[in-house]
């Protein structure tokens, strides 16, 4: 497998994002990013950085600017803060489908009744996704379904609704809107590769493209 990459994000004192790269290099002393379009900020300047570690989980750091240009930014280590989120809550919006390998309600095996159901991925995280369906879901159905990602293996996932959320139209209050809300099953530390891989990738094409 291709190795994963670590998601680097850059705001101001303010918290407003300045850019996104990838961790080149870290040490006690100096974090470095790499990456096409960083920011290019005055030597100095305070700056809030944050690693996205499959591992660890998000690591924030105060920062002072030492070089940065658009293809690396070195930055001097003032303070590592308390990591102030766990990886699950790293969340992206997703333009993805597939359909299900198997649809499983209250112990039973109901596949073959809902032929060709297909899942609209909204958002995704290591932990869930928020999804809508051409078919009606209840709370605790498990579905499965591979996901393909790049030149990555295929990796079969198993999901459970553990919420449904609908919204009515402002205009209408007889249309609605009904998205589920699922969790993913433990997985292999592969699985949850592919998937950080993806969410890494998906995080650089939507800043990308603001």
């Amino acid at each position: 497998m291709d190795k994963l990459v670590n998601l680097v994000k850059i705001y101001d004192n303010n918290k407003n994002l300045l850019g996104i790269g990838q961790l080149l290099n870290i040490n006690s002393a100096t974090i470095k990013i790499k990456g096409d379009n960083l920011p290019i900020i005055n030597s100095e300047t305070e700056v809030y950085i944050e690693i996205y570690d499959e591992l660890v989980g998000i690591s924030p750091y105060l920062c002072k600017i030492g070089v940065a240009a658009k293809n690396q930014l070195n930055a001097h280590i003032i303070n590592k803060e308390a990591i102030i989120e766990r990886r699950n809550s790293l969340k992206v919006r997703t333009d993805l489908s597939f359909y299900i390998e198997s649809l499983e309600r209250n112990d039973e095996d109901i596949t073959k009744e809902v032929p060709n159901m297909k899942i609209n991925m909204l958002n995704l995280c290591i932990g869930g996704m928020l999804i809508s369906s051409n078919y009606d879901l209840l709370i605790d159905d498990k579905i499965t379904f591979y996901f393909k990602y790049a030149k990555f293996q295929m990796i079969l996932i198993h999901a459970k609704v553990i919420r449904i959320d609908i919204k009515k139209d402002n205009d209408n209050d007889e249309i609605e809107t009904v998205n589920y809300g699922c969790s993913f099953s433990k997985m292999a530390r592969y699985n949850e590769s592919v998937i950080i891989q993806y969410l890494y990738d998906r995080q650089l094409q939507l800043y990308r493209n603001r």
